[in-house]
């Protein structure tokens, strides 16, 4: 629908520009906080930090296309909206300031305080006062969507509910078609009229104004009718918008996607957030670049003194199971003698962890050198290596062994739909402290509730918890 697409193109662009400007206000409210009043003054600083706009309005954009921020929001709440801007606003500030200290190499402390502030007050306000605005004009009958409500059924009750209960979104309802008028009786109450059967859904796109149809059938026993009501809609432009709720998941949510021109309804438990997966692989390549670079001395006095205390190399490679059940081998420093995995067996009645899972608080196995690298996690720092390679990510799910991945239960598989980890939600609670039933269950709270902003947090967290050695193994 070409006229659809032109206004959904015009509302993205405004929202954009109108964005834009909230920022490039509250950029000049910092500027001002920062030096003063003095033109001369004002306008070398606000030279001197324009790396800090152009960054967060770049960061800025693409997070709110994620967040779908560009789009209209007639049926989402106030409290939805906020939260998305409020999130979007935070880590547009923490990337657009690494991405500055990563091309610029400085930074000023003060100023990105008050351009923080100044910013999510902007934003927040301008999109309040929006939506505000929008909702006070529908209650008083403007900027209101007219719409046609196709079968009779707790769906489509669920749904009047709302709409007439919420006057704020702006939809009248024409009427409710179904071939069955005594299925009205669902309706009592509620202002609404039948009207008519399904063959009267033509007659009425064209005498009445409908500016969006409904359908709430089940597709299995009206896929024909529905076939026709689409065929019918799309003949003269009106929207048609089918309730999604086909199955009944516990945990995936459902988005509408399209391989070409081949529209996909998508039932996903895992992230599909493109933009924000883009910015956390990008996060992993420069920081565990960095990382490997300034920590190239250390790493090469750790390697020596692993030679020294025991034969053998300096690395341990154990296959491990990734995204998906992908098989890769996990680098890290050697901390046990050359023959410990062959004598894992002699041992497992000394195995101390629950569940698919083997560890021992005092391995014999681990050499002296190792066993200080373990307690401070020194023998994890090559993983960097498999961060950069795409095979694991800074934060996720730790990566199982093989032999673990058989004795998981279909439930706990789902550890692997996500990329692993060098830390996670199980590294800040505890290490090896925590139970396998409460490792898997972290793990999956993550999956569940992973933003680039929760990545951020447990980073700065595990920081402190591998400084303090709790809870190692």
């Amino acid at each position: 629908m070409p006229f659809l697409k032109r206004n959904a193109a015009a509302l993205t662009l405004a929202l954009a520009i109108f964005d834009s400007l909230c920022i490039l206000l509250a950029y000049c409210a910092a500027v001002y906080a920062l030096v003063g009043a003095d033109p001369a003054v004002f306008i070398v600083s606000f030279r001197e930090h324009l790396s800090y706009f152009v960054m967060y309005v770049l960061v800025w954009c693409v997070f709110a296309v994620d967040q779908r921020l560009f789009m209209s929001h007639r049926e989402d709440t106030l409290r939805s909206q906020l939260i998305a801007v409020l999130k979007t606003a935070v880590i547009a500030l923490v990337f657009s300031v690494l991405l500055v200290l990563w091309f610029t190499q400085h930074m000023e402390r003060v100023f990105i305080a008050y351009y923080g502030a100044a910013t999510l007050v902007s934003l927040v306000c301008f999109r309040l006062m929006m939506r505000l605005a929008l909702w006070s004009l529908r209650t008083k009958g403007f900027n209101y969507r007219q719409i046609l409500v196709v079968g009779c059924n707790e769906r489509s009750r669920h749904l009047l509910d709302i709409i007439l209960h919420r006057a704020r979104y702006g939809f009248h309802v024409a009427g409710i078609l179904d071939d069955d008028p005594e299925r009205m009786k669902l309706f009592e109450g509620m202002q609404v009229t039948y009207a008519g059967n399904f063959q009267k859904l033509e007659e009425l796109l064209v005498s009445k104004v409908i500016d969006e149809v409904y359908i709430t059938l089940p597709v299995r026993s009206h896929y024909e009718t529905i076939q026709s009501m689409a065929y019918l809609c799309e003949g003269i432009g009106v929207p048609v918008r089918m309730i999604a709720d086909l199955f009944p998941l516990r945990i995936a949510t459902s988005t509408v996607r399209h391989f070409e021109d081949v529209p996909v309804l998508s039932l996903s438990a895992v992230p599909e957030a493109q933009a924000q997966l883009t910015v956390k692989r990008f996060i992993d390549l420069a920081v565990s670049s960095t990382l490997l670079v300034a920590g190239s001395p250390v790493f090469l006095m750790i390697a020596l003194l692993i030679k020294l205390e025991s034969p053998g190399p300096v690395f341990f490679l154990q296959e491990r199971v990734g995204l998906n059940q992908r098989r890769f081998k996990m680098i890290k420093f050697r901390s046990m003698v050359v023959n410990a995995e062959a004598r894992q067996k002699e041992l497992e009645a000394m195995n101390e962890a629950d569940g698919p899972v083997f560890k021992i608080r005092n391995d014999p196995r681990i050499t002296r050198i190792g066993g200080f690298i373990r307690k401070y996690s020194i023998d994890e720092f090559p993983q960097l290596i498999n961060v950069w390679r795409g095979q694991m990510s800074l934060v996720g799910p730790r990566p199982p062994i093989p032999a673990e991945v058989e004795k998981y239960s279909w439930d706990q598989r789902r550890r692997l739909s996500v990329k692993p980890g060098m830390t996670g939600l199980w590294q800040i609670s505890g290490r090896s402290d925590v139970s396998f039933k409460e490792w898997v269950e972290l793990d999956l709270q993550y999956i569940d509730s992973w933003s680039n902003f929760e990545d951020f947090r447990i980073l700065m967290r595990t920081f402190q918890a591998v400084i303090k050695g709790r809870g190692a193994a």
